[in-house]
């Protein structure tokens, strides 16, 4: 029995959020890279956690607001600063649950490993990276729903 091929995909159907969830995936890999050697290399020289955070935050976020932008498509300078507005207010939101984590968790490594630097910076290095990765979904949602969402085009009913 010969398999049926699937119909194609609608423009708003499931085809369109794989295709977006790979290309946010393969942006948030390159941001996440260079968030994360920002922030190691520079928490691992002396800077203070925050500090780091904030640097690690901005090595990822330039990249990730422009390539996702080009990932949904969107493009031309009329929707540029709504754009940037929306994806600022979700990467700070992001920043500032890093922030968070990355203090209480440099509490928690000194006293942990005071005299172990390798594993306080490992300890902190895991709570930045885990918050990002829980932020992903909520991320992907956020840019699909609200950065980067198109006014919703009304058919006629007939």
């Amino acid at each position: 029995m010969a398999a049926t091929p699937e119909p194609p995909s609608k423009p708003g159907g499931t085809g369109r959020y794989w295709r977006l969830l790979r290309g946010f995936a393969a942006v948030s890999a390159l941001a996440t890279i260079s968030s994360q050697l920002v922030f190691v290399v520079s928490y691992w020289i002396g800077s203070a956690s925050t500090l780091s955070t904030v640097l690690g935050w901005l090595a990822g976020a330039i990249p990730n607001f422009f390539l996702n932008r080009r990932n949904w498509g969107s493009a031309g300078s009329h929707r540029l600063g709504g754009e940037l507005t929306r994806f600022a207010l979700v990467s700070v939101a992001t920043f500032l649950i890093a922030a968070v984590a990355t203090n209480y968790t440099e509490e928690l490594a000194h006293n942990l490993f005071a005299d172990s630097e390798v594993r306080r910076v490992a300890l902190v290095w895991g709570a930045y990276l885990g918050t990002y990765l829980l932020m992903f979904v909520v991320k992907f949602f956020l840019l699909d729903r609200v950065v980067f969402a198109t006014p919703r085009r009304h058919e006629q009913v007939r």
